[in-house]
């Protein structure tokens, strides 16, 4: 199962991932730690990144249930 926001954002242009965020009431940097594995999504949050998503034409929208349970990084420490 891969990181369907982390696709999604490869996709998107920049300001497609800025109003994104803004549609899913969040920051761009919250979502860049969720699609890069550094945080999962609470399934309020990764519910309002689906709706969101699904605003797009030519985009697959992101399945809530891949960011409340992808797999984190591995920490450095």
């Amino acid at each position: 199962m891969g990181n369907e926001l982390l696709r999604w954002r490869k996709q998107a242009t920049n300001d497609e991932w800025v109003r994104l965020a803004a549609l899913a009431k969040t920051s761009v940097g919250y979502l860049d730690q969720i699609a890069y594995g550094f945080r999962r999504a609470s399934p309020g949050k990764a519910s309002a990144i689906e709706e969101a998503s699904k605003h797009f034409s030519g985009y697959v929208p992101v399945n809530k249930e891949n960011l409340v349970f992808a797999p984190q990084r591995a920490s450095a420490a």
